[in-house]
């Protein structure tokens, strides 16, 4: 008997859970996508309007991109301390 497993894809708010709080989502919404802060947020929910929304694979790059930016800025004003 053969058992099928369906392994479900984490999403994007589950991934960033440890460090969810401490960004400020809003400018990186802003300065990065050119977008609102409710964009994003309803790319987290996975939905908007109703609708199943989610981040698409450019915005995914996107966003790992910023966050890296934003990490190694901080990682530099760390340093100057």
């Amino acid at each position: 008997m053969e058992i099928a497993i369906k392994q479900q894809k984490a999403t994007v708010r589950q991934v960033l859970n440890d460090v969810y709080e401490e960004v400020n989502w809003a400018y990186l919404a802003k300065n990065y996508f050119g977008k609102s802060r409710s964009w994003l947020y309803h790319k987290f929910s996975g939905m908007n309007n109703g609708m199943p929304d989610d981040f698409s694979d450019v915005d995914r790059e996107r966003l790992k991109t910023s966050l890296q930016d934003i990490a190694g800025r901080i990682m530099q004003a760390a340093d100057r301390l």
